[in-house]
């Protein structure tokens, strides 16, 4: 008998609760009224935490013409987390995926070991601006009094973000209004202190007015681009004398024509149309302004121009007058402008490739001494059989290991040749997914000749189980043999310390693969800001591209080189590289 009053007590306070919390959601507006999007995020985020006793709130806002995507995870207060938010926030995001109105509540494991029942929410009627997500540890979540709280907090979030993206778009009008009304103002101010001026001195304006029509006269004749006036009607009232040369007609031939008469067939009726348009309404279509539009000639050859109108109301009518330009040259010396670019590319991409050359040049008895190793060996081997075959001594399991070694030493002298083949050969980027470790073992395998003669040593310290990463293989090795030679060859100058090399690959802050080249030698000086400047060199017979070619391939495959001095002596250079996400070596 007392479990039921009990049982409806405790739907009387849970109910209460919800009334409660309802009451507060729909106060929220008045705490955000007035504030910025980021504002009304933190604050509905903390509400929801402390009224529902929330583990995790998740908010994700899409961008819109004006505001940058927020995206964001809070946690209770009471709860010591250790898991990063970001984590988290990657976690949720990969959940959700393209649809995340769509998705159920379920329970993950997102904090640590503990199971977390996640609730999404659309923000707008199709989830159009975004959504939240509201987690807990509690196995019964979301009860029905919290949905319900949810989806108010979730609507009044939408609409008080909706109003506060409508107050910045007004904001940004009214600020266009107020510089586009100050603007007028200004003219308007001069233009009635002209007013001014005339009324005053009236009859010396008539005068220069004379004067001026006189001079306007001369310029227009003189003048090498095409002026013509035409009434509201369309038809032509003036044109000057360069008509001649510009369309191939006299000026007394088109005046009393329509204007149409310069203009290809397909424009005619565009033109007529536009312009019965504007006499009405005064709408204009285009710019008057310095717009570029397609003429004809009286050959009925197309070319390009560039026009720019005026108005002019006389005795009740009005005039129109435009300068019309023969931009025909100027387009061509745009296109071979962007030919020339086009040039200055390609010349780069050579330029890369004589890098290429140059250090392969520079490695040449390094490669001759790894070649010449298989080749020994497969010398001595053959030498081998033969003296075994000169004394009758045919057994067939030493035959075999002699052979083996043959074989094996000739695929490994292959490899080599077709590793250097391909490092020089002037090939289109292929990207292929590659471990980072591989190229810089191959890298340091090409100078180990040079590591040998300068007696510098070398300290791997690369990091296993890297994530592989989408990249050309050649043009990293060209990165990173620019980077090991120069290391080598600042170590030499070295007498009173071990020379050394630091090779290093690990996973940086960012998620991203970095790798660092450090030697032990002088180090930058004042010269650290030119490195990477293109034809800057140190080197008595360096051409000054490594640096800023290795710079480009970085850049091109998404990350970023740069230098920094190795304390107490030397350089670090150090570049960053996108991993593949999903996928590991």
């Amino acid at each position: 008998m007392d479990e039921q009053p009990r049982d409806l007590t405790e739907e009387i306070k849970r109910l209460q609760r919800c009334v409660n919390d309802l009451v507060s959601v729909l106060a929220l507006p008045a705490a955000w009224s007035g504030g910025e999007p980021s504002q009304i995020v933190h604050t509905l985020l903390d509400a929801l935490l402390r009224m529902l006793q929330l583990d995790l709130v998740y908010i994700r806002l899409k961008e819109t013409s004006d505001q940058p995507p927020i995206e964001t995870v809070r946690f209770a207060q009471s709860r010591n987390e250790r898991t990063p938010a970001r984590e988290v926030c990657d976690l949720i995001q990969h959940w959700l995926g393209a649809a995340p109105e769509e998705q159920p509540p379920v329970r993950w494991k997102v904090l640590g070991d503990r199971d977390i029942s996640m609730v999404p929410l659309g923000l707008g009627l199709q989830g159009e601006i975004g959504v939240i997500v509201a987690g807990s540890a509690r196995s019964d979540f979301p009860q029905q009094t919290e949905r319900l709280v949810l989806s108010v907090a979730a609507n009044q979030a939408f609409i008080g973000l909706q109003e506060a993206w409508l107050r910045s778009e007004q904001k940004r009008i009214a600020i266009e209004l107020d510089q586009r009304v100050a603007q007028r103002t200004t003219e308007l101010a001069a233009a009635n202190e002209e007013l001014r001026k005339e009324n005053v001195d009236r009859k010396h304006a008539e005068e220069d007015l004379r004067i001026s029509e006189e001079k306007h006269r001369v310029i227009i004749e003189a003048a090498n681009d095409v002026v013509v006036s035409m009434d509201e009607k369309g038809a032509i009232l003036l044109a000057n004398p360069a008509t001649r040369h510009v369309f191939g007609y006299d000026p007394v031939e088109i005046v009393g024509k329509p204007m149409t008469i310069l203009m290809p067939e397909m424009m005619r009726k565009l033109h007529e149309n536009g312009f019965k348009r504007y006499l009405a309404t005064g709408e204009r279509h285009l710019n008057w302004h310095g717009v570029e539009v397609t003429a004809q000639r009286k050959d009925g050859q197309e070319f390009p121009v560039e026009v720019s109108f005026g108005e002019l109301t006389r005795d009740g009518h009005r005039l129109f007058t435009g300068y019309i330009r023969d931009i025909s040259e100027r387009k061509q010396a745009e296109d071979r402008l962007r030919a020339s670019e086009r040039d200055l590319q390609m010349t780069q991409a050579e330029l890369a490739r004589v890098s290429r050359l140059t250090t392969m040049g520079e490695l040449a008895a390094s490669i001759a001494h790894e070649v010449n190793q298989p080749l020994t060996a497969v010398i001595n081997n053959g030498s081998a059989c033969l003296r075994l075959l000169a004394n009758r001594n045919l057994e067939p399991e030493v035959l075999r290991r002699a052979l083996e070694g043959i074989v094996a030493d000739g695929t490994r002298a292959s490899a080599v040749l077709a590793r250097i083949r391909a490092f020089i050969k002037k090939e289109p980027a292929e990207r292929n997914l590659l471990d980072i470790n591989e190229v810089i073992q191959e890298v340091l395998a090409l100078a180990g000749r040079e590591f040998y003669e300068n007696q510098v040593s070398i300290d791997r310290q690369l990091t296993t189980d890297l994530p592989l990463m989408l990249a050309d293989r050649v043009q990293l090795q060209q990165v990173l043999l620019n980077l090991v030679m120069n290391g080598i060859e600042a170590s030499t100058a070295v007498i009173d310390r071990p020379r050394l090399l630091r090779v290093q690959s690990r996973i940086d802050e960012s998620g991203d693969v970095l790798v660092s080249v450090t030697d032990s030698g002088t180090g930058f000086g004042s010269e650290l800001d030119r490195v990477f400047i293109p034809f800057f060199t140190t080197k008595a017979k360096g051409m000054g591209m490594g640096l800023s070619i290795s710079r480009s391939i970085v850049e091109s495959h998404g990350g970023r080189l740069w230098a920094t001095p190795n304390s107490p002596h030397g350089a670090v250079f150090s570049f960053t590289l996108p991993a593949n996400v999903g996928s590991s070596s």
